[in-house]
């Protein structure tokens, strides 16, 4: 039987440091190269910003009230998207732990 793993995203997520962004021209992309591992991500222009927020002071509910305020969206539907990307950010290696 598969189970699933649930990555634990930090209260307060917080990006990598040393990270390169970069902006696909035209495409409202950014591709986050870390130099130092060797690893990249790309990420449309709202994970992007959702990834911009992760500062260290602001939780999940920050960003998803931010969002939902910003884009016009139910603050519900803004946190479901917010965690899924802390998830897949800290999944993959951007967030600290």
């Amino acid at each position: 039987m598969g189970e699933t793993l649930e990555i634990k995203v930090p209260e307060y997520p917080k990006k990598i440091d040393g990270l390169v962004c970069e902006e696909i021209e035209g495409e409202n992309t950014y591709f986050y190269i870390h130099e130092e591992k060797g690893t990249t991500i790309t990420l449309n222009i709202i994970a992007s910003a959702i990834f911009d927020m992760c500062d260290g002071t602001r939780t999940a509910a920050d960003m998803a009230r931010e969002i939902s305020q910003t884009l016009d969206v139910r603050y519900e539907e803004a946190l479901r998207d917010v965690k899924d990307i802390l998830q897949e950010l800290t999944g993959f290696g951007f967030i600290e732990i």
